[in-house]
């Protein structure tokens, strides 16, 4: 039996990071793989609110993620288990760590993107100074975690598919922040390229003959309201923000709604749900194409909602499911020299 200490776990964003994988404890058991917080282990994990601070700058940030990892005693990871592809903060972390791996909830399908500059490491904003040019040095020693932010919301709410319903108020709830609250990251001012990059969305979104449900200049509602309006549309579109997945991608499922999102095909991730035409409807990056995906889905809504909405809910059952991860998790360790899994 192979034996983990999780760090920190009920710290905020830690718990997340570790969520799906302590309600899959007990599968993970039938692979050998057995979680802890005693100090007789074999491996500790450690996730990224531990040795990461957004608050201060990235040097600042990384001397005291490695003053952190210089008193954990025996081999450990490091979980980056946040929303984004981008590696920003826990990379700088990892490279002068003595962890054995990174385990990483979504990565860049074509990892040489990594060595090009973007704003914040985010691909979707666009060129920047954030770049990673040794990336080839370490890239073998990243790896998918075998969940994603998805997970966490899969395992941490009620999951009910409501009955299919084509009568529905809204035509498309568009029911997220922007513009955005003034927020860095690292020192750096983040939300105005989350707002640069959602802004062609809203402009088109604007100009929409059909009834839309969306905030008012950002502002948030009360929790019955927004499941309400998300629950009443058709289409919920869910572009990017500060990652490239969230929980509307879920809930849209849950509400029988068809699922408008940027393309997801350059996302390396495990499980992966997002199969354009198949699960969802991808519209580009720069929302040049938006309104045409809105009227194409409305105009076939009949026989695209079920289609769409029940193989998005196929997908989801299916793919996150304990089993798998345990799997995933069985050959990271099976691939590590002198480990022998159950």
């Amino acid at each position: 039996m192979i034996k983990i200490k999780l760090h920190e776990p009920d710290k905020h964003r830690n718990e997340c990071t570790f969520r799906p994988f302590l309600w899959s404890q007990n599968v993970l058991k039938d692979v050998g793989i057995e979680f802890t917080t005693s100090d007789s282990y074999d491996y500790a994990w450690v996730a990224q609110a531990s040795i990461i601070n957004k608050r201060v700058s990235l040097k600042e940030s990384t001397e005291k993620g490695l003053e952190f990892l210089s008193k954990i005693t025996g081999d450990y990871m490091i979980i980056d288990g946040q929303d984004s592809t981008s590696l920003i903060g826990t990379y700088e972390v990892f490279k002068e760590s003595e962890a054995l791996l990174m385990l990483k909830n979504s990565l860049l399908k074509d990892r040489s993107l990594y060595k090009q500059g973007w704003n914040l490491g985010r691909y979707y904003w666009g060129s920047g100074d954030y770049k990673l040019e040794d990336f080839d040095k370490y890239s073998d020693m990243i790896v998918l975690s075998g969940t994603n932010w998805l997970g966490t919301h899969w395992t941490g709410i009620n999951v009910q598919w409501h009955q299919l319903n084509d009568n529905k108020e809204f035509d498309m709830a568009a029911m997220f922040g922007y513009p955005s609250q003034e927020s860095t990251e690292h020192n750096l001012m983040q939300n105005i390229f989350y707002d640069q990059y959602r802004k062609p969305a809203m402009d088109v979104i604007s100009n929409l003959e059909y009834n839309v449900a969306k905030l008012e200049n950002g502002k948030r509602v009360s929790l019955e309201e927004y499941h309400k309006k998300m629950f009443d549309s058709k289409i919920i579109f869910a572009p990017f923000g500060y990652g490239e997945m969230a929980p509307r991608d879920l809930e849209a499922a849950m509400y029988g709604s068809i699922l408008l999102k940027p393309d997801m095909s350059y996302i390396d991730t495990k499980p992966n749900v997002f199969i354009d035409g198949e699960t969802y409807i991808a519209c580009k990056h720069d929302f040049s194409d938006l309104e045409e995906k809105i009227d194409y889905i409305l105009t076939n809504y009949k026989e695209l909602q079920p289609y769409l909405v029940n193989n998005m809910r196929n997908a989801f059952t299916q793919k996150y499911h304990a089993t798998d991860l345990a799997v995933h998790l069985y050959d990271i360790f099976k691939n590590l020299t002198g480990v022998e899994p159950e």
